[in-house]
């Protein structure tokens, strides 16, 4: 447990959102690291999990590891370093480091003594969906946590991008997931009218039907296309899922946003978006998913205006928060209630699989099961 994991643990008591903002995220999950495209071969960057200093790099042959971002010679990081075919060397004195993270050369002098056996953590790694995902719980974990399902990930047009906001992660979760807030947004979203239609909580997954009525401006022509529910209806819903971590928000069928979050630390969330659109039917016949693909960078724009809004608040609410710990913070939405619950037990049950090492036959039933967002 690492020491921002072990200051989490103490405080137990006040509301449940205070609880839910003392919890961190469980690390046995997977989590992005990086986009794939940020790390050639060769390349080396930096992260963040939970107050831990990580590196991401790819070797020679393609494959992309993650390690503890620490060399034990000098403690200088070693994403401050340079990749040599499928290692990770140190930049002070050229230590020289594995995929598995174990100590195989030095670039100086060996004083005519053996290799120290010394080594940084190496984290289970993996790629798909253009992301780096890597887990950062007990390694025996990573082998029965299947990775994420996206639907139609290789069939719609795609966008990717993340944003870092300084702010819990339980900010970000309400953020995302609660559409009370479509107010700061204005004519940037398309929807007028927003109600709760319906929420319910199956073990670790939380799901949510938003109902909307669209907004008749000079962009109703355009987003009705994709938002409504039917031609010439002017009603649209979204329907979301927080399966933990992972959330999704699905537009009528045909826009999937999916966010995955990293905690860097108590007060750092990045978040990985990556967005599915499918290509519109004109003239009674769907659009090549190539020409929609071309389409897709003139939307980036609009979404990452959106998120800048979001980030603006949520970094305003955690400076509030935290000027104001005591104040009460009351909710009139009840899913907010279940967000912060499973929040709370989430991180609760990591604390008990790390007194005991074990889970029960309920959380491992939720621990093996596949997350289709």
């Amino acid at each position: 447990m690492t020491q921002t994991q072990t200051a989490r643990a103490a405080p137990r008591g006040g509301s449940l959102a205070r609880r839910a903002r003392d919890a961190g995220m469980s690390p046995h999950h997977w989590y992005p690291a990086a986009f794939s495209h940020e790390i050639p071969r060769g390349g080396v960057t930096s992260t963040r999990f939970s107050g831990d200093d990580l590196a991401v790099y790819r070797g020679a042959d393609g494959v992309v590891q993650v390690v503890e971002d620490r060399c034990p010679h000098r403690q200088i990081k070693l994403s401050h370093g340079s990749v040599e075919g499928c290692n990770l060397v140190c930049l002070y004195h050229g230590w020289t480091f594995d995929r598995s993270g174990a100590l195989v050369d030095m670039k100086h002098d060996h004083f005519g003594k053996r290799l120290p056996v010394v080594s940084v953590r190496a984290y289970p790694t993996r790629e798909r969906y253009g992301i780096v995902w890597f887990f950062p719980g007990d390694p025996e974990l990573a082998t029965v946590t299947p990775l994420v399902e996206i639907p139609h990930a290789d069939e719609w047009a795609s966008l990717r991008f993340h944003y870092t906001w300084r702010a819990h992660h339980s900010m970000i979760i309400d953020n995302l997931c609660n559409l009370t807030h479509l107010w700061v947004h204005g004519s940037w979203v398309p929807y007028g009218d927003t109600v709760l239609a319906d929420h319910t909580l199956v073990g670790d997954k939380i799901t949510l039907l938003w109902e909307h009525d669209l907004r008749r401006d000079w962009m109703h022509p355009f987003t009705s296309r994709f938002f409504r529910k039917g031609k010439g209806s002017n009603e649209s819903d979204t329907f979301m899922i927080y399966d933990y971590p992972y959330q999704s928000a699905l537009s009528n069928r045909r826009v999937r946003s999916t966010n995955f979050m990293l905690p860097m630390d108590d007060t750092t969330t990045r978040v990985f978006t990556f967005q599915l659109w499918e290509p519109p039917t004109l003239a009674g016949r769907k659009v090549p998913r190539p020409l929609w693909d071309l389409a897709m960078p003139a939307l980036k724009p609009v979404a990452a205006e959106i998120f800048r809004q979001d980030g603006f608040t949520v970094e305003e609410e955690q400076i509030s928060y935290l000027r104001h710990i005591d104040r009460p913070i009351p909710e009139p939405n009840p899913a907010v209630k279940r967000f912060n619950e499973l929040t709370v037990r989430k991180w609760e049950q990591h604390l008990e699989y790390q007194r005991t090492g074990s889970l029960s036959e309920a959380d491992l039933a939720e621990q093996t099961r596949t997350k289709v967002l």
